[in-house]
């Protein structure tokens, strides 16, 4: 049983990050609820984790973002959620969109060349490019949902403010029937 989209978004992208991304995921245990969620993660099969990934962050609060990737080293991924818009069929189905971004980056050193920085953006790319491969065929039927509703835009992620990282932005539309 699903408890709100919310959760289902961080389920659904929770099951790219390897077995110790995870863990930087689940730092501060606060709860049967935090527990479950992590049990159901674990138990989730190892075929869409992305070597690579050494970090997850979730939120849309800026500061919670800011500080904890002034903590991260390593290449990450960054979902962030927004607006949700609804409509009606003229048989009263009511479809949901909620407006998704999806970041993978890393923070980039003070010392680094450009040839090291396109290699970097380069991994980070290809990393955007196997998620929406994935993304792409994903329908779960159980909750009438299509985790990648195109088009989608990827874009360059340039955040000096946010550990100096680069990498790239996916922006797209999770669908679903009766989702909020």
């Amino acid at each position: 049983m699903t408890m709100s989209i919310l959760y289902d978004i961080f389920l659904y992208f929770a099951r790219f990050l390897t077995p110790q991304a995870l863990e930087a995921a689940f730092r501060l245990p606060s709860g049967e609820n935090h527990q479950q969620l992590l049990e159901k993660i674990q138990a989730l099969p190892a075929d869409r984790q992305i070597a690579g990934i050494e970090d997850f962050v979730f939120s849309i609060n800026r500061e919670s973002v800011q500080k904890r990737l002034d903590n991260i080293k390593g290449t990450f991924l960054f979902v962030e959620y927004s607006t949700i818009s609804s409509k009606v069929s003229s048989v009263d189905v009511k479809t949901d969109y909620v407006r998704v971004a999806v970041t993978v980056a890393r923070p980039r050193p003070q010392d680094q060349d450009d040839a090291t920085e396109m290699l970097w953006q380069d991994e980070t790319l290809k990393i955007i490019s196997d998620i929406r491969g994935h993304m792409r065929n994903d329908l779960d039927y159980g909750l009438s949902v299509w985790w990648l509703n195109f088009p989608t835009t990827i874009q360059a992620f340039v955040a000096p403010a946010l550990a100096n990282s680069m990498g790239w932005t996916m922006e797209f539309d999770i669908q679903g029937t009766d989702i909020i």
